[in-house]
């Protein structure tokens, strides 16, 4: 019985809803049968884990019924009944989805009754309502949207057909269509690009130009997918500032998805700026970004996926707040999959000693480390060969250079341009080797010369292979002056 469809659903049920449905279960509007009402009240005894071994049909029957033979199609029958029961009573329940559905149907039925100043007393109660609601989102704008038709009908007595009134109900419907354009563009814009795909996006550039040039609403969440999808198509990083800065103000007007998407998308471009382009501001952008969603408790939504666990750490070392990071370590450390805990603990560890020069401490750390997802394997070899390098480790770090360039090629997980722009790190950690041990002054500026043109022309700067490699050859170069 532990197993039925009826226990893995009552174990989803909070106390407070365990409460409504024993209430719900006894309403003869709903149940007239005592049966399944014993049932119910012999079943909470064993919440919320339900894993007693009395809980069994045999044990249950004797409880339920008190006389006669145990009969197994007749504890299953009122199992079924009461499992259905469950089922009706989750229909009944709000959610962000239908929270106006019930208060909508009332209004329908008033009007269709011919109940209109009811009607109408319920609408202006309605309206005073939502605008109270803090969160606009599509939901939201859905049903202010169903709210404004009724209100419609409530005044066609009054003054049919009036031009105010359609155009108040078109805006209405305007907001809840363009936001869930927007979002859907803005989705299949980003998975398009993750996966080197194209999709149909039907009237996106009417709608584009739309929003470019005429769109001027208030709406905070429509203005947010606005500037994502300007971002998203312009690259231009004016856009960027803008988007960021609507963000953080309207943060409190989200919902908890809203947020972490608009973040996800912000912190997309944040990446390419910092992977592709090489530009150093953002270091600081990364920072700030996710030292708010830390700050406002919106790491992850879900579940934490180890990665990205491991690019707060990263993200937050890279602009050197050391204390926020070890702090992060605390605080989430323990909602890590248990099979890669020590995995994560030892990686982050080591990237903070190898931020703060304790060198071998972060070797030691980082050789313990063994991911099981290839794009997570290759940042460990990264930081093994540059911790070798900085450690004066030279032949070691050419053969691991080496066996890393060979062992890249043949991989099948990695993208073209990865493997492209973490040979050209390999490539160029040798180049400084060769550089820092060479004795000759022209031998040495040839090779710098060729080093920094190099670097300039080809290589980008995943997990921030370049910044690396500018800050090793600026070592070298002051030491040599």
């Amino acid at each position: 019985m532990k197993n039925t469809k009826l226990i893995k659903l009552l174990q989803t049920f909070t106390p407070a809803e365990l409460k409504k449905f024993r209430d719900f279960v006894n309403s003869p509007y709903f149940n007239k049968n005592k049966n399944i009402i014993r049932l119910n009240n012999e079943l909470e005894e064993y919440y919320p884990g339900f894993d007693s071994e009395k809980l069994n049909e045999e044990v249950i029957y004797k409880k339920v019924f008190d006389t006669g033979e145990f009969d197994y199609f007749k504890i299953k029958n009122i199992i079924s009944d009461l499992y259905n029961l469950g089922l009706e009573f989750l229909k009944q329940q709000s959610n962000i989805t239908t929270s106006f559905s019930a208060d909508y149907n009332m209004l329908t039925q008033l009007r269709g009754r011919k109940l209109m100043t009811l009607h109408k007393n319920f609408v202006a109660h309605f309206e005073k309502k939502f605008e109270q609601v803090k969160i606009k989102d599509g939901f939201h704008l859905y049903n202010e949207y169903l709210l404004v038709t009724e209100r419609h009908f409530s005044k066609l007595l009054e003054k049919p057909s009036s031009i105010e009134m359609i155009q108040e109900e078109f805006n209405s419907f305007h907001d809840y269509v363009l936001i869930n354009l927007l979002k859907f563009y803005a989705l299949m814009l980003h998975i398009s690009k993750e996966n080197n795909t194209s999709a149909e996006l039907k009237m996106f550039e009417d709608v584009f130009n739309y929003i470019e040039n005429s769109y001027s609403g208030s709406n905070p969440i429509i203005n947010i997918y606005k500037y994502i999808i300007l971002l998203t198509v312009k690259r231009n990083s004016e856009y960027y500032f803008v988007l960021k800065e609507q963000f953080i103000e309207s943060f409190d007007q989200l919902t908890l998805e809203e947020a972490y998407y608009t973040l996800m998308y912000i912190f997309g471009y944040c990446m390419d700026q910092f992977n592709i382009n090489s530009d150093r501001r953002f270091i600081k952008e990364c920072y700030d970004l996710f030292r708010h969603s830390y700050n406002n408790n919106m790491v992850f939504l879900g579940e934490l996926l180890y990665p990205d666990f491991i690019n707060y750490i990263k993200v937050f070392m890279r602009y050197g707040d050391k204390s926020l990071a070890e702090k992060f370590i605390k605080d989430y450390s323990e909602l890590l999959p248990d099979d890669q805990m020590d995995n994560c603990i030892n990686f982050s560890k080591a990237f903070i000693y190898h931020c703060t020069g304790k060198l071998k401490e972060a070797l030691s750390l980082i050789s313990r480390v063994n991911f099981p997802l290839q794009i997570m394997k290759v940042q460990v070899k990264i930081m093994q060969i540059q911790l070798n390098y900085q450690l004066g480790y030279y032949e070691e770090t050419r053969e691991q250079a080496e066996y890393f360039r060979k062992s890249l090629v043949k991989e099948v997980q990695i993208s073209a341009d990865y493997k492209q722009s973490i040979i050209g790190f390999l490539k160029h950690t040798v180049s400084l080797i060769n550089i820092k041990l060479s004795t000759e002054k022209s031998v040495r500026e040839y090779e710098s010369k060729k080093f920094i043109d190099e670097m300039n022309l080809n290589q980008k700067n995943h997990f921030g292979i370049k910044f690396w490699l500018e800050d090793m050859f600026a070592e070298i170069d002051h030491k040599k002056q």
